[in-house]
């Protein structure tokens, strides 16, 4: 599924993947915040309190590239 995400005046439709700390990846259609990932080390910040036992739906910068502008 893929749902839109605006960022740096651009709305694009960007792959849904959502992650939680305890379980890694999950299947969901909802999501409690969103993480934008960058680099790597970016995966730091599920460890979080503030992302901690939510949903968060994570968007890569390299697949925000290629997707498709709305």
């Amino acid at each position: 599924m893929k749902a839109p995400y605006k960022a740096f005046g651009q709305t694009r439709l960007v792959e849904v993947e959502v992650h939680t700390n305890a379980d890694g990846k999950i299947e969901s259609t909802e999501w409690d915040e969103e993480l934008w990932i960058e680099r790597g080390e970016d995966w730091y910040a599920m460890m979080s309190p503030q992302l901690r036992n939510k949903r968060v739906r994570i968007i890569r910068r390299e697949e925000w590239l290629k997707s498709k502008v709305i």
